[in-house]
């Protein structure tokens, strides 16, 4: 019987253990006025940083210029096999006064397979909304835009090729590669 009584005993106070684990609410109770209590709150907002330069998604939009004339006649705009102009979008999520470079490398110049290359500042490009006209420059790290702060920033690119120099026939290609960085 005794043994019993302990075991009872022990049930009881395991059940009053669970019950009173720590709760992250305030309580009150009391007489019949009203009750206040408070209830605290936390968002936690990482760093994030999100950037498209054409079509939304996993397809890389290619820039296709036909040139139909002679060089120095005219620069030739692009057409896109997404949206045109193409649509631009730098997102940033950052702590005050943290600075948003986007940048492109435009390094590695286009070429036709055989050994005739295209350097990429025969390239330029309007820009829309919040982002600047400017053109290639051949390098790895151009910087094309900053932003400071937290921002949502969109706009568009609509490309030409200068057409200004002669250049083997043939079908050039290339890619830039576009990164949006915070220190």
């Amino acid at each position: 019987m005794k043994l019993m009584r302990i075991l009872v005993v022990i049930l009881s106070l395991t059940g009053f253990l669970c019950y009173s684990s720590p709760v992250n609410a305030e309580s009150s109770s009391g007489g019949a006025g009203p009750l206040s209590v408070n209830l605290d709150f936390a968002v936690n907002i990482p760093t994030l940083l999100f950037l498209q330069v054409g079509t939304a998604g996993a397809t890389v939009d290619t820039i296709t210029f036909d040139v139909l004339d002679v060089p120095g006649t005219g620069s030739v705009t692009g057409v896109s096999s997404g949206a045109n102009p193409v649509p631009v979008r730098a997102v940033s999520t950052v702590n005050a006064g943290s600075t948003i470079t986007l940048t492109a490398d435009s390094s590695i110049a286009l070429d036709d397979g055989t050994g005739n290359t295209i350097p990429f500042n025969e390239i330029s490009w309007v820009g829309g909304g919040d982002f600047a006209s400017n053109t290639f420059d051949g390098t790895a790290a151009q910087v094309l835009e900053t932003f400071t702060d937290s921002s949502d920033n969109n706009g568009t690119y609509l490309f030409a090729y200068d057409n200004d120099t002669q250049y083997s026939a043939g079908t050039y290609s290339g890619t830039v590669v576009y990164t949006l960085s915070s220190p």
